[in-house]
């Protein structure tokens, strides 16, 4: 049954999405630079305190993981709402992504090669510190498609959110035929699959070369339900349930940054000790509302985010060259030596270089449109010599 259009959820403006995917690429960077001391030049960085018996540092950082399940709600939800009642345009999706990602890959991976080939083994993880050792073309070409990610192995992401691009037109067709109620037993059933029984079938003889399959192994094997994290995100923006959350919950007066936070602890707490990730399709929403509310009292905080969440794809792509990959940014990372400081500057080099990227790739584009204005101009002021 079709729903009416004032259903779609309208919580969150395009700045509010930035402001969550801001949020996110600080989970992201937080989890790659405290959660692996064993790639971080001098073993890694020390918190001050520890929960549940764990080093902050760590319990902290494996939370940051939820990142990934993050992008890919934000992701379904954002898709679902620019096109809505359009013609879903998947060449125009996968172009800008792509875009994205090569604007990256043509300045940075150059640069490993150039000035990064020969570097010294300077943490405990040898496969950071030799990506850069020898030029392969064949494996220049499947990392530039994203078909396998042995130069920056932070960038698996990219090929999964293609799958999950790719099938938005399926998923959307299930949301809109069934109600909210169905697409969320849908996606409890699609978490299962996709985290527990799919990646097991690939074990089972009897299936003969499943288990080998690069495109089995990477649309349907996920550690985590991502793709059932972009289907959430879509039914969300469809049914209005971001709206229907943040009513009942101020209703009620839970809407005041004492309970946000808690709620945030709450979450951490419950995923890390409890239930792990299979629930983030639900953790997420939560965790969304009572951001947006905390961020609402914190006016310069909430700036300071939605300006990370404007470069997040580039900082996402960006950030792992300074934490691992690029010996002298990596160092300059890691040299507060505890985890704050360390973060706060990843964060800061990461944000710069990718608004320098920026400038960098429109100043390419001013000077190819010049460039072609002159041959233009050339071939009149020519044709018109002719003429005379």
């Amino acid at each position: 049954m079709q729903k009416s259009p004032n259903e779609i959820d309208n919580f969150l403006t395009p700045d509010d999405t930035k402001i969550m995917k801001g949020i996110a690429i600080i989970c992201m960077l937080l989890h790659h630079l405290w959660f692996f001391p064993n790639r971080i030049p001098g073993g890694g960085v020390e918190g001050i305190f520890t929960l549940f018996n764990a080093p902050a540092t760590s319990y902290l950082g494996i939370f940051g993981k939820i990142c990934v399940p993050m992008f890919f709600f934000f992701g379904g939800y954002g898709v679902y709402k620019s096109s809505y009642g359009k013609p879903y345009d998947i060449v125009g999706r996968l172009k800008r992504l792509y875009f994205a990602y090569w604007k990256v890959f043509l300045v940075f991976i150059p640069i490993g090669f150039l000035f990064f080939s020969s570097q010294e083994q300077y943490c405990n993880d040898p496969f950071i510190s030799t990506r850069f050792n020898n030029f392969v073309p064949r494996e220049l070409l499947s990392n530039f498609f994203g078909f396998t990610s042995t130069y920056n192995r932070e960038w698996w992401f990219l090929i999964s959110y293609v799958f999950a691009l790719i099938s938005f037109p399926l998923i959307r067709a299930v949301i809109d035929r069934y109600s909210a109620r169905i697409n969320l037993f849908i996606i409890v059933i699609v978490s299962l699959l996709f985290a527990h029984i799919f990646p097991g079938l690939k074990t089972v003889t009897a299936l003969g070369v499943l288990g080998h399959s690069h495109m089995y192994l990477r649309f349907f094997c996920q550690i985590a339900p991502y793709a059932a994290c972009f289907w959430m995100g879509a039914v969300v923006a469809r049914n209005g349930l971001f709206d229907r959350l943040h009513g009942s919950l101020k209703q009620h007066k839970l809407l005041n940054p004492l309970v946000d936070i808690a709620v945030w602890c709450m979450v951490i707490v419950m995923r890390q000790n409890e239930v792990g990730d299979i629930f983030d399709v639900f953790f997420i929403p939560v965790l969304t509302v009572a951001s947006m509310d905390l961020l609402n009292h914190v006016k310069l905080l909430k700036k300071g985010i939605w300006y990370l969440g404007r470069q997040s794809t580039s900082m996402w792509l960006i950030h792992p060259f300074f934490c691992y990959y690029f010996d002298v940014p990596a160092k300059i990372v890691a040299a507060p030596h505890y985890a704050i400081p360390s973060l706060l500057v990843l964060i800061a080099m990461t944000y710069i270089a990718s608004v320098l990227l920026a400038y960098f790739w429109k100043g390419v584009g001013f000077v190819f449109q010049k460039a072609n204005a002159m041959k233009i101009n050339f071939k009149h002021f020519g044709a018109s010599g002719e003429k005379q």
